[in-house]
């Protein structure tokens, strides 16, 4: 079973992370030092980042998981509708996002599994749910499966309340895709303004190396240059996570 809130990089992508990693490092510290030995001491810093990397590529995976889900609700919501009871329902969503994501996408194998479980033993759909829910670190997720569990415990009408609480769900998942389209575009924007001062580096010592020459000799130039990078290395981090919205 997958757990959708971690991710284990296989070793082609730790390959190719780390020679992303180390070209840039490098072509960073040999801007900055003009010294190869000092690029070299730069490269350490791919070690504490492959867990941003790996953090990155879960966060992307579970952005792809509640895509499907939106998906997957919109189908479970026109079930109950119709009529047709939650282990039903959950069983035609498997089949149209089966059908429109293919076999091979997490939503898809996930609500087989839920499915073909329930159909094997025939336990608690609630439990099942509950499982995913906990294993996808999505609130959405998360919320769907604990108003299931609650309704059956209390003996409500669970088709009527999943409905309700279905559409809720996709207000919420439609409000968080608007969010991150508006910060996608600050994303960049912290992106570009972090990146001209490297860009205008670059221009000088293309164009004027002895400009800047006495930034690249000696002790005092060295400690400048350095303390330069980790203001530029920390306006970035602090950029990029004060727009980073939690909801």
């Amino acid at each position: 079973m997958t757990d959708y809130r971690i991710y284990d990089l296989s070793q082609k992508e730790k390959l190719n992370y780390y020679l992303l990693a180390f070209f840039v490092l490098f072509s960073v510290g040999m801007l900055f030092y003009r010294s190869p030995l000092f690029a070299l001491l730069c490269l350490p810093g791919a070690i504490p980042c492959e867990k941003l990397w790996a953090a990155r590529k879960a966060r992307m995976r579970r952005d792809v998981l509640l895509e499907g889900f939106r998906d997957a609700l919109y189908a479970i919501s026109a079930a109950i509708a119709a009529g047709r009871q939650m282990p039903e329902a959950i069983a035609d969503a498997a089949e149209q996002v089966r059908f429109a994501y293919g076999s091979s996408a997490p939503i898809a194998a996930e609500l087989n599994r839920i499915a073909a479980l329930y159909e094997g033993s025939h336990g608690s759909i609630e439990a099942l749910l509950i499982d995913f829910g906990s294993r996808s670190g999505l609130e959405e997720i998360q919320q769907f499966a604990g108003v299931c569990q609650i309704c059956r415990r209390s003996g409500g009408d669970l088709e009527a309340v999943a409905l309700t609480s279905a559409n809720l769900i996709l207000d919420r998942i439609r409000f968080r895709r608007e969010v991150q389209m508006l910060t996608a575009q600050k994303k960049l924007d912290i992106v570009f303004l972090i990146s001209m001062p490297l860009l205008i580096l670059l221009f000088l010592n293309l164009t004027a190396p002895d400009y800047l020459a006495i930034l690249y000799a000696g002790l005092p130039g060295r400690c400048i240059m350095t303390a330069c990078l980790l203001t530029i290395a920390a306006a970035l981090g602090w950029g990029l996570r004060l727009i980073e919205v939690m909801l």
